[in-house]
């Protein structure tokens, strides 16, 4: 539940001031509207101070209304999510004297008034602008924008990344622009809209806003008429969801030159409400995909996907891809576990973010196993195991259950990662912990699959499914893709197979003949929808690090070679 389904379900009748919902309080004979609650937090107080002055959080607001008290919508899933430190600016702002009139000027001149000048509290020094960034009243960041050198644009270094002008939002719909003067402009077309703090490209200022934005049930987006203005836009739509977003068409490239140009209000108010709604049409011709088309065949290699940590692997496979499920399948002992958390510390060195559910083992044991992995050490120091798991902090995301999981939930979570923390890759250990209808298990498998290879195309991303094998007749039998217990739609739906299989002294004395090197264990690639190769990828075991690499090739070269593969 929101903090503002409930206040509605409530009855109360408020008016929203940036993250704040504001009203009569409910404990006192206010008339004044001086009870305010955030509606991210869920922090509220009565400023009737020698009436009231009641105060506390959503749970204490609940339990006073005679309610049983629910969470906040989104909260306590996950876990390694750190607060973030953050520098707080100086909280002064530098007017603009007669010396600087010539930021003044700029201003004028680029059609805004005094009295929106003046609203968003606009400082100067020398010949730059200075835009501040308020968050619940407080200066969290300042931008700094060069009047007469337009690349000379910066931020305070290590400031909180929040929308501008987020204090003063008091419409549940928010409309977002690609920067300060178009949020000026529309304020001069008497519209109170934000910007956003980086440009129509860069999106980690989501992750932060993300609860502020889960407020609002719509969002237009006002970017600039050019092809990254609308990139931008959609790219920022699809983290935000396609079904509450629009985006608007302007006469002109910006809200800014609209004003210059002198459209009309009622022109721009149209614009705003006339937005165009991301609602995919879902029949169409050949003849629309062909951009699309000709940008697969352009993409040449980049097509590949993410390699993986074994080059000899990624020849086969061609990388991890977005849009794709792989089934990981294998006996019990082979390994499944320890390849995947391989697998996430590899993706997380190359800057790649991650997000695993693991019902079989608890997240303090299966981060234990991971940290062993990544400093290559069975018995860390204190220190280094805290080092680790800090690297770890902001790549990596562990759903915060160990039991069996409802599949409703499971892909809300992942929904969640998606959008909130751009995830891009996501480990699911194992299909036999997801809650499944038993009485209609196979039917129950083939849904799920369909539903993570619908998930994987909506937020273009990769999941690594792991499927236990069914038994045969002594476990020195090699698994196939039809060995892979339940349903025959798990592997008929998911892109790419992959089986580990742990081999025996016997057969590694094969291996060492056949190969010159031994191996201790196989990965066969049983599918491979993309490319259509299959094969063998041989192993070795470092029983002191975990790790697995191909046969002689030592872990410190195996860094490098990601290493080169990352710069690359």
């Amino acid at each position: 539940m929101t903090i503002q389904e409930y206040l509605k379900k409530k009855g109360f009748e408020f008016r929203r001031a940036g993250e704040q919902a504001i009203f009569n309080c409910p404990f006192c004979e206010d008339t004044e509207h001086k009870f305010a609650i955030s509606l991210v937090s869920g922090l509220w107080q009565c400023f009737h101070k020698n009436k009231c002055g009641l105060s506390g959080n959503f749970y204490d607001l609940q339990k006073k209304l005679n309610d049983t008290p629910q969470k906040i919508s989104n909260s306590g899933s996950f876990v390694g999510k750190k607060k973030k430190e953050y520098t707080v600016p100086s909280q002064d702002i530098p007017q603009m004297p007669d010396d600087l009139v010539g930021v003044y000027n700029y201003l004028k001149g680029r059609g805004f008034s005094d009295e929106t000048i003046k609203h968003f509290r606009t400082g100067a020094e020398k010949d730059t602008v200075i835009f501040p960034y308020f968050k619940n009243g407080v200066i969290v960041n300042k931008k700094y924008r060069n009047i007469t050198n337009k690349k000379d644009m910066r931020q305070e270094k290590d400031a909180e990344a929040v929308l501008f002008n987020r204090d003063n939002i008091a419409s549940n719909t928010l409309i977002l622009t690609e920067g300060e003067m178009d949020t000026y402009a529309l304020h001069e077309y008497g519209v109170e809209a934000t910007s956003v703090p980086s440009g129509c490209t860069g999106l980690n200022w989501v992750d932060n806003e993300w609860d502020y934005l889960e407020t609002f049930k719509r969002i237009v987006i006002c970017f600039d008429m050019d092809d990254a203005g609308h990139r931008g836009a959609m790219a920022l739509a699809s983290r935000l969801g396609l079904w509450r977003c629009s985006i608007v068409e302007l006469p002109y490239k910006d809200v800014n030159e609209c004003l210059l140009k002198k459209v009309s209000t009622d022109e721009i108010i149209k614009c705003l409400i006339n937005a165009k709604e991301l609602t995919p049409e879902t029949v169409v011709s050949p003849k629309t995909f062909v951009d699309r088309v000709k940008y697969l065949f352009e993409m040449g290699s980049s097509l590949f996907g993410v390699p993986t940590i074994w080059p000899e692997l990624t020849d086969k496979l061609k990388g991890w891809r977005g849009g794709e499920v792989t089934i990981w399948s294998g006996r019990n002992g082979a390994g499944k576990s320890t390849i995947l958390n391989q697998i996430f510390i590899d993706l997380a060195e190359r800057g790649e973010k991650i997000c695993i559910y693991s019902g079989e083992m608890s997240p303090d044991r299966y981060l234990r196993w991971a940290v062993v992995q990544y400093l290559e050490c069975p018995e860390p120091r204190q220190e280094d195991i805290e080092s680790a798991l800090d690297w770890m902090d902001e790549k990596v995301y562990i759903l915060d259950i160990t039991s069996t999981i409802e599949v409703d939930k499971l892909l809300a979570d992942f929904e969640y990662a998606a959008r909130r923390y751009g995830v891009k890759h996501f480990i699911i250990d194992s299909l036999m912990k997801v809650k499944l209808n038993l009485a209609d298990e196979y039917n129950e498998q083939q849904r799920f699959v369909s539903r993570l290879t619908d998930f994987v195309k909506v937020f273009d991303a990769h999941v690594h499914l792991v499927a236990h094998p069914r038994k045969t007749a002594t476990d020195r039998d090699e698994p196939g893709k039809v060995d892979v217990k339940g349903s025959s739609h798990i592997t008929d739906l998911a892109h790419n197979v992959i089986i580990i299989y742990r081999i025996d002294e016997e057969a590694k004395d094969k291996s060492a003949k056949k190969f010159s090197q031994a191996a201790d264990a196989y990965l066969y690639i049983k599918k491979n929808r993309e490319f259509g190769i299959e094969g063998r990828v041989l192993l070795s075991f470092d029983t002191n690090t975990k790790l697995y690499t191909t046969p002689g090739m030592h872990i410190e070269r195996l860094r490098k070679q990601k290493e080169r593969d990352y710069v690359g």
